[in-house]
């Protein structure tokens, strides 16, 4: 009878997928004698770019990201029958209005006046200037702005008391992220997942709790990068059936005059699948529990196999197309097996006014690439997280010391013309907790939380349920911040130590019921080095790395029934000496929200940068240096964001499901780096108009 059971669900399940989603909402109450559920959900972005404002003539990143449109689609279908569940993800990016090489050869020819003024400058022919600046740009475009339909994620599991079991796409993460960690963080536009088979079990003996995770499988980043159009195309592991791959690049060569070759780069991907393994084992009771975390990471390497091409008589170029090495200054990438391992013991209660996490991880690259002399290298860190209460008042401790722990990076090319993909290089599979504020930025070039020991403590008092107040100081030394620090290993000295300090304050009001609040707190960060160094521009030794002060705030008024105000937003003072060009400046944004809860909010941005170059128009050409004058930048935008109730109608609530959640933005918004726990990217500019519709089944 169960045997008919499951035929009768297998049977089901492909005629479901192919339902329109309307369709697809139906519960159907007796299914081999269990209740099928299917849920739907579409997301649909549309988006038009006007230009953005980041123009350079010799930056083709940047030439290339005006007056263009995307559609991008994600389809999440998922069904729960009994014990077993089912999940597939369609994602689909289309763009429109995008460059093509007729249009690159007419830019090229509207530039003639500056290559001619470059060629006389440096004596070379002014075709020479605009054959780089054609190919340039068309080796731009090869991975950007490319169609792609794919199923992104899929997985089946099953689940009872005590096990549950998933085949295909998850997420999973081991201790506090020391060891491994993949999800899903939508301010960086980043979706990592393993595609594998993991287990998870636990079980009760007593008063003591067992449960172990073990998973394996490859590692599956998202393949379309939404801000800036960029594909990822993969080796072409059969895991990734459907998923696009790398085509050829054709570019052209002009050096012996009066002859324009073809020169053909063999298509090759930009991200080698990544195979990892990994377990944790915990036991617990009521007052602790310790556990054991460990994961390995393996690389192919295509070294011996390039080597073996070539000796066989294929073109070089084909073979390092067909066997390609990423390798870098990353040391993880210099390496084909990582193995992470922890434990950890955390106290969940500690006289009912406190509580203890300790965990204690080790690392070893191991394996380096063939025929290079690259030895092992190992590290440790040791992170600790305490809490402390009493009455109206308590304390949080957090703490690290690492020394060579390197995160998990992600296997990919990240600097090759044509088939790089570097707005993927912040792909990683493991995240140090950094004891740092949540939004603390990263200096350019620099990896603080390789070899670094310090702290922070906050402190917060609650006056009433109203009020409370809050403060918290933090202390690093650091060993791995300054660029290229990390090219001499983890030194412990003075020449490669920067020190920091961050403090902040801030105040928690709530009133009107608390439907009213105020959130806002002030803050101030300073580096300075160990040693001074030389200051770029400037001929004296400095002390400073990097200074900023800031304020924060997020404050919602409520003025009658459904109806409030927020007013939400930071302005902030940095001074960065290694920022080329003017390296103190000011930026903010405010944020003024009308809100009809919970259905409707309209909403007004604005933005601003004061620093110079700011202003399209003003950064270095082939023929001009940068104009060296402070300009006022304004970003002014404008949203509505809507979601919808339920319908007391059929006709109201198809609507409802179709249009569950609306998002609207027109306007302008400022480039930024932006972080979260001590992970950052840089977003560009964005001018033009957004929509984006969540439908719900």
């Amino acid at each position: 009878m169960r045997r008919m059971r499951l035929r009768r669900i297998a049977a089901a399940i492909p005629l479901l997928m192919l339902l329109p989603a309307r369709a697809a909402a139906i519960e159907v109450p007796n299914v081999g004698g269990k209740p099928l559920a299917i849920d739907v959900t579409n997301t649909a972005v549309v988006d038009y770019r006007f230009n953005n404002r980041n123009d350079a003539d010799n930056d083709p990143n940047r030439e290339v990201d005006d007056f263009y449109g995307e559609w991008l689609d994600r389809l999440n279908v998922q069904a729960s029958w009994w014990r077993f569940r089912l999940g597939a993800r369609l994602d689909s990016a289309v763009f429109f209005r995008t460059l093509s090489r007729d249009d690159i050869a007419r830019r090229a020819a509207d530039k003639r006046p500056i290559f001619d003024a470059a060629a006389k400058a440096s004596g070379r022919d002014p075709a020479d200037f605009a054959n780089d600046y054609t190919n340039r740009m068309n080796a731009e475009l090869h991975s950007r702005f490319r169609r792609a339909i794919y199923p992104s994620k899929l997985f089946v599991g099953y689940g009872q008391p005590g096990v549950d079991v998933t085949v295909g796409d998850f997420y999973v993460q081991l201790g506090r992220g020391l060891v491994f960690s993949v999800r899903k963080i939508d301010e960086l536009a980043t979706d990592t997942t393993v595609r594998g088979i993991k287990l998870v079990a636990d079980r009760k003996i007593g008063d003591v709790r067992l449960s172990g995770t073990l998973f394996g499988g490859q590692m599956n980043p998202i393949r379309v990068d939404e801000t800036s159009g960029r594909r990822l195309h993969g080796e072409g592991s059969p895991l990734f059936f459907g998923f696009p791959k790398a085509g050829d690049l054709q570019t052209y060569d002009v050096s012996q005059p009066g002859k324009v070759l073809s020169v053909i780069d063999r298509a090759r991907p930009s991200y080698l699948e990544d195979t990892a393994f990994g377990a944790r084992f915990e036991v617990g009771t009521k007052w602790f529990s310790i556990a054991a975390n460990g994961a390995m990471l393996l690389r192919r390497d295509p070294t011996s196999d390039r080597e073996a091409c070539i000796a066989d008589g294929k073109d070089a170029g084909q073979c390092g197309a067909q066997f390609p090495d990423f390798g870098g200054r990353d040391p993880t990438l210099s390496h084909d097996r990582i193995i992470n391992a922890s434990g950890s013991i955390n106290v969940p209660s500690i006289a009912k006014h406190g509580d203890l996490y300790v965990e204690v991880a080790g690392q070893n690259l191991g394996a380096g690439k063939s025929g290079a002399s690259t030895p092992d290298l190992s590290g440790y860190a040791v992170y600790a997280n305490a809490t402390i209460t009493g009455g109206p008042m308590s304390v949080s401790l957090e703490g690290k010391h690492y020394r060579d722990f390197f995160p998990l990076s992600a296997n990919i090319d990240t600097s090759s013309p044509g088939f790089g993909a570097p707005e993927f290089a912040l792909v990683a599979y493991s995240q140090s907790p950094t004891a740092e504020p949540i939004y603390t930025q990263i200096v350019r070039g620099g990896s603080p939380n390789v070899c670094v020991t310090g702290g922070r403590g906050r402190v917060d008092y609650r006056f009433n349920r109203a009020a409370s107040v809050y403060a918290w100081l933090g202390r690093y030394a650091s060993w791995s911040e300054i660029p290229g620090a990390l090219d001499k290993g983890c030194e412990i000295g003075t020449e490669s130590q920067t020190n920091t300090w961050d403090t902040a304050a801030g105040v928690d009001l709530f009133f009107d019921d608390t439907k009213s609040h105020v959130q806002a707190w002030v803050g101030t960060r300073i580096t300075n080095y160990a040693a001074p160094q030389p200051e770029p521009n400037i001929d004296d030794l400095s002390g400073f790395f990097y200074t900023e002060g800031y304020v924060r705030y997020d404050i919602i008024k409520h003025l009658a029934g459904p109806f409030s105000l927020q007013l939400q937003g930071f302005h902030r003072k940095r001074h960065e000496p290694l920022q080329p060009g003017e390296n103190a400046w000011l930026e903010g944004e405010n944020y003024t929200a009308l809100q009809w809860s919970p259905y409707l909010s309209l909403i007004f941005g604005y933005e601003y940068l004061l620093k110079d170059q700011c202003q399209p128009g003003h950064a270095a050409t082939l023929t001009q240096p940068a104009r060296a004058q402070r300009d006022v930048c304004h970003y002014v935008n404008g949203g509505i964001q809507y979601r919808a109730g339920s319908g007391d109608t059929p006709a109201k609530k198809a609507l409802a499901q179709i249009f569950n959640t609306v998002n609207v933005f027109v306007g302008q918004r400022r480039a930024a780096l932006r972080c979260v726990s001590g992970v950052c990217r840089q977003f560009p500019p964005f001018e033009g108009a957004r929509l984006e519709i969540t439908s719900r089944f």
